[in-house]
Formats: structure tokens, sequence, C-alpha cells
């Protein structure tokens, strides 16, 4: 049997071997060469293994098919049908683009590099003040017209490449950041919490009420049916869910898009809430397909920002490129004074239940409640579920081992049915990051605990609700933080102490990691940076 069909039935004959060529994945030939013939059982959970079913997957599950298919695709074999989907006539010549990096040098009064929940608001504040603000962003620019809910066009568009976290004793956590302008708010579920007291040794009280007005942040108690009904195994259990605030307007149609960029605008981000109107008004100047390499520093002062095209020269840079990227280039810099770099990285899973009538998950706004009864340890919340392609991929077995086969395709094959809550659990500052994506982490017997209680409490939740089976994922984030912290690398507004005119404007600069998601937190923080160069810039 082929190969590929041994990992997703089906999927040969939807054409994942025309697919995997036109991917070009790297190593995907060798790694088909170790499987074939293989025992698959031996081989679970190895690169290759993970390389080749990922690829199946995503031509099963992505929906498709070779000229001249006329059988079943992955989405009809599922009832994935969403509005947006089914009208969607699909083209993969995606498949063929290449990122094309800017060439050239530029010079700017300040220089941001990256744009997206602190970068994007920084450049827009400060071209809004009337400095030359030059923004620099690795990803591409993709406004709502062009979003569409075609799962592995957004991925290849809107996401960073998969990153892993190398964990100790365990499987791979995998690491979600969106690479576009306005990075990860474009797509994410645009949940806006405040982070505890408790949890941050600094206010930024007014600095939350100024990003909420501007995002237009309200509460989300329009629940789905799929709430309500966990809502009981909550509350069986002591517990409850309360409605969530989120930065959505009124004209959300909870179509479930979300992760593949609002195509309405209804969901908020620094693209649209910032930097669209700065760009249209001629405030800030835009490069896309910049990837930052290093910063150029002189007699203690940051000159610029070198790239793999050129050179941007500015007396002062924001490097705002996320907190896994923002510490390499740090690391990268030539006499940059070394610095712990550590990472916070709010591990998470999705627990699934499985209920005797459709849910429909995928047709909903994707969070609209929240369990903060556990908040010391994890947070849970709800309803949710991925798209079919990140759904089947994540998926893991009693032993943690990805979910393959006839055991895969069962369990996706009744994608209407399943509920899913998201459990995020706190964690240390202690996972490690070095230049060329290395990432590595041990978790303490306190963060496993953690982690354990999370999924324990969320598959009891899900059976007292009246699930008849409950599966789950294996560890990922998007809420990575705290890599070049104030306190640590920085001063309370952001500025590097050691490099004069140097700031970090992204999650990069949150001491602890939060029990809650930060993106907020992390706009407020970029409009406190903000004011602070705005207090020291000339005139």
């Amino acid at each position: 049997m082929n190969v590929f069909d041994r990992l997703v039935p089906g999927s040969a004959q939807v054409g994942a071997e025309e697919y995997a060529a036109r991917t070009g994945r790297p190593g995907l030939g060798a790694a088909l060469a170790e499987l074939s013939g293989g025992d698959l059982e031996a081989l679970a959970g190895t690169p290759a293994f993970d390389l080749v079913r990922a690829v199946a997957i995503e031509a099963y599950y992505g929906d498709y098919a070779t000229p001249g298919y006329t059988g079943q695709t992955g989405h009809e074999a599922i009832g994935f049908t969403p509005p947006q989907a089914v009208r969607l006539r699909k083209s993969w010549e995606f498949l063929d683009e290449r990122p094309v990096p800017y060439t050239g040098d530029d010079e700017a009064d300040v220089i941001v590099v990256g744009s997206g929940a602190g970068g994007g608001l920084i450049a827009a504040e400060l071209g809004r003040a009337g400095l030359d603000v030059l923004l620099l962003e690795a990803g591409e620019l993709h406004g709502a017209a062009d979003h569409t809910r075609f799962e592995l066009r957004a991925n290849h568009r809107l996401w960073w490449p998969a990153r892993f976290v190398e964990v100790a004793g365990d499987r791979p956590l995998a690491l979600l950041s969106g690479r576009c302008v306005g990075g990860t708010t474009v797509i994410n579920t645009k949940v806006a919490l405040r982070a505890p007291d408790e949890e941050l040794p600094f206010a930024l009280g007014p600095y939350y009420d100024r990003v909420e007005a501007a995002l237009g942040v309200r509460v989300r108690a329009d629940w789905p049916p799929s709430v309500h009904l966990v809502r009981r195994g909550f509350q069986a259990l002591g517990a409850d869910l309360k409605p969530v605030e989120s930065y959505t307007d009124y004209t959300c149609s909870r179509c479930g898009s979300c992760l593949q960029g609002c195509p309405t605008n209804a969901g908020r981000n620094t693209l649209n809430t910032w930097l669209a109107p700065a760009l249209a008004r001629g405030e800030i100047r835009l490069r896309t397909g910049v990837q930052a390499d290093r910063l150029l520093i002189s007699d203690g002062r940051v000159t610029g920002v070198a790239h793999q095209g050129g050179v941007a020269r500015a007396p002062v840079v924001v490097l705002a490129a996320g907190a896994l990227n923002t510490p390499q280039i740090l690391r990268r810099t030539p006499g940059f004074p070394a610095f712990p770099g550590t990472l916070g990285l709010h591990p998470a899973r999705l627990v699934y239940g499985l209920f005797d009538t459709p849910q429909d998950c995928h047709m909903v706004y994707p969070i609209t409640a929240h369990c903060l009864d556990f908040q010391r340890d994890f947070i849970i919340e709800a309803t949710t579920i991925q798209d079919p392609v990140a759904f089947a991929a994540s998926l893991v077995d009693a032993a943690g081992l990805p979910l393959w086969g006839r055991a895969l395709t069962e369990v996706v094959r009744d994608y209407r049915r399943w509920a899913g809550l998201l459990v995020m659990a706190n964690d240390l500052n202690t996972a490690t990051v070095a230049p060329g994506d290395v990432f590595r982490k041990s978790f303490t017997a306190l963060e496993r605990d953690r982690m354990s209680a999370g999924l324990a409490f969320a598959v009891r939740a899900l059976e007292a609700a009246g699930a008849e089976r409950v599966v789950w994922t294996g560890l990922c984030t998007s809420h990575v933080q705290g890599s070049a912290p104030i306190g640590g690398v920085t001063d309370g507004s952001g500025r590097v102490e050691a490099v004069e005119g140097l700031y970090v404007g992204d999650a990069s600069l949150i001491p602890v990691s939060l029990s809650v998601n930060p993106s907020l937190t992390v706009m407020a923080l970029a409009a406190r940076v903000a004011d602070a160069i705005l207090e020291r810039a000339p005139g």
C-alpha cells in the first residue's frame, strides 16, 4: 500500500504524491524512502514519519484533488462545508509561490522591525506624531479581501513556517505565529484579557484603556449552543464558564474564519486598526519581505538594521519581531551584551469531546467563554475546533504519539460532532532560544502537574457534559513571551539601557509568563513604548 495511504487512508487517491511534489518539502524524498515498506508502528513519532504524515494530511484534509479526480474529497468526507469554503473556487497556484525578498537601502527617523501586536501599533503612533517611520516586515501584506476559508493557502501566506521547541523527555512543542503585516493579530482569536495585577510588576491601566478603545473591545456573551452544552459539564464539577472580552466588532458573523484571517474586518488587528489608516495617510513607509539579520551599533548607539537585502539606517530602532525572533536578532548582533533570553511558553493543548449531535464548532466565533476558576494553574477556553488540516495534524494517542491510519480518519470523520476546549497552563520563563530557531525546554514537576491537571479537568468536564469519547492534541503555543524582559534587557519603557536609541516593543518585554492571552498586554506595552520614544524625540 502507498505510504501516504497507510498514514492517512484516502490521501493517495486524491493525489498526495502530486501534492507532495508541488510543495517541494525539503527532506521529503529521504523520509519517504525511510518509511516505504517499514514498520510504521515502530517509526511513529520520528522526524521522517512526522513529515510524511503532515504532507498526507495536508493533501487529504486540505481538500486537494488531482486533475480528473471525481471521487470524494477530504472535506466532503467529513462534512466540512462552511459557506466561505463551499463557494470558493480553489486554485493551488499558491504552492508555487516563493517569498520575494526586499532589496534596497533606506534611511528614516525610526525603524520598527515587525508589524504585529507591538510593532504595528508603535509604528502607527510614531508616524501619526510626525516622525519618519520605516516599518520592516518579514511577511507580506494581505488585507481582508485576500482572506478566504482556504486553510492551506492561509498557512502558506499568513503563518510562520512550523517551528518547534525541543522538550526534554517529550514530543516537540509546536510554536504558532503569524508572518504577515499585522503579525499574529491577523490570525488569532481576538481574546482581549488584561493581565491580573499580581502578575505584572507595573501598572498598565491607562494604556489598556487606550488600546481597548481603539480596538472596540466588547463582551462576547453570544454563545453558540456548544458552549451551553459543555457548560453543564463545568457546572457539574463545581466550576463555570464566563463570557470573554474580544476585539471583534458587532458585524462579526461568527463564520469561524479567524485563523485564516477575518474576511470582513470584523476581527480587529493591528493592520486594520492602526497600520491601514497610517499607510493610507502616508504617515509610515512599509517594506515587506524583509528578514532582519542583526542590528548596527557604533560607539554604544544603534545606527540601523542589516537585513538580507540591504541596510536600513536610523538613530532609533524598535525591535518588535516577536519573542522568538527578537532575541535571535540581538544575539546575532556583534557586541551586544549577553543576556539570558529565556522564554515563557504558556503551553496549551486542545481537548475535544464527541457528542451525539453536530456541534459545528468550525462555524462559530472560536472563543466566547472561559473558565478562570483555576487561574493559578490553568485556564480553559470554549468552544472551538481547528480547521481540518490542523485538527488532524495535531491529534495524538494516549501515549502522546501522532494519531495515524484508520485511528486518525475515524476521529476526523466525525469532525462536526467534536466540541473543543483550549487548555492553557501557567509555566516558568525557562525555555531557551538560540540563533537558527533553536528552542529548548525542560518542564519542572510543577509545570507538568499543571498541564496534567488542566487536561484531566477538561476530560472530566466534557464527559460530564455527555461526551461519548474524548481526544486531545499535542502541546503547542502562540503565547511566547519574556525573552528580552523589562527589568532584564530593558527599562520600564522598553528602552535597552546598554544601547542608546534601541527599544524592544513586543511580547519579549513581558517579565513573567501570563496566565491569560497576552495580545492585549503586548499592545498596552507598545503604547507605553511609543510614548517613551516620543518623549525623547528631538523637538
